[in-house]
């Protein structure tokens, strides 16, 4: 009889035990570990969720490409020639990128829409943002097949306009009336200013001194922590009466190699000096290869891949 019990028994404490294991794991599952400390919940890949805000300038000589990753979200603008199509795909892989929420062309020149049609064949894409101004080249109507053979939408985003990225906000500042009226094609350009908490870039494509002047002129916010000078660090644009209203502590200039044909991949010592004179701390893409900004929203760090 003893036995009896004791056989009965066990069995029973043993389901105890593993009723009370179980109502242990349920507690401290979610987002908080056993001390409540809360934690990030796994991504589908089983990676864990990123969060911060990375803005990525590459080094691609007189050409624009910008990847944007913002709590695990990214997006790319411009993409730099032809030539480098192969070289910002596996940038972007490199991330472990796989899906792009934005494509933005500020413009149609060469050096910025080279490489789309490649990278939107390349990856998942969420929404193209094009600018207004159409354009006419081989290189651009490649990229207008390859969003209609995936049947993209496809945006002219009007000034003003806001977007989500993760927990970044980006605001479309340009191409405004003005500009598309009496600027170049370069002053067609798409202009953005980017937010996540506390930090701000300002992304100008290669917009020029029309569209500074109607920007300080507007109620656009502008002030800004770091400034993606327009057309490559020409003396056409970033000047004294911009910077003055933009404030930057950094700038980026991407500049250096051209293809055959384009013009001068060197900045204006003009917009060189007034940078210094504003106490601008100045990355050039082609000294100091690919720029890497990243913040939680508070701080603000800056890593290069001088080449």
């Amino acid at each position: 009889m003893e036995i009896f019990k004791k056989a009965i028994w066990l069995p029973a404490l043993a389901a105890l035990l593993c009723a009370m294991l179980l109502c242990a794991c349920d507690t401290n599952s979610g987002n908080s570990s056993g001390n409540g400390t809360p934690t990030l919940s796994p991504s589908p890949t089983g990676e864990p969720a990123k969060s911060g805000c990375e803005v990525h300038i590459l080094s691609l000589g007189k050409a624009d490409a910008i990847l944007v990753i913002a709590d695990g979200e990214a997006m790319l603008i411009d993409a730099g020639y032809k030539k480098n199509a192969e070289e910002v795909i596996a940038y972007i892989k490199g991330q472990g990128i796989s899906r792009l929420s934005y494509v933005v062309l500020t413009h149609g020149d060469k050096d910025h829409v080279g490489g789309m049609a490649d990278v939107i064949r390349e990856f998942s894409v969420g929404t193209v943002l094009i600018s207004p101004k159409k354009e006419k080249s081989d290189l651009y109507e490649d990229m207008i097949s390859a969003i209609r053979q995936k049947a993209l939408p496809c945006v002219s985003p009007t000034v003003g306009a806001k977007y989500a990225l993760g927990g970044a906000e980006f605001q479309i500042l340009a191409p405004g009336p003005k500009a598309l009226r009496e600027g170049s094609d370069n002053d067609a350009s798409i202009a953005m200013r980017l937010a996540y908490g506390e930090r701000s870039f300002l992304l100008m494509g290669d917009a020029l001194s029309t569209t500074e002047k109607e920007l300080v002129d507007s109620s656009l916010l502008i002030r800004s922590d770091v400034l993606k000078t327009g057309h490559h660090g020409k003396s056409d644009a970033t000047n004294k009466k911009f910077l003055k209203s933009v404030q930057p502590g950094y700038a980026v200039i991407c500049c250096g190699e051209t293809e055959e044909g384009d013009e001068d991949g060197e900045p204006s010592n003009k917009v060189l000096s007034l940078l210094d004179d504003f106490h601008v701390t100045t990355y050039r893409t082609d000294r100091d290869g690919t720029i890497v900004f990243s913040t939680d929203g508070r701080s603000l760090t800056c890593n290069q891949s001088a080449e």
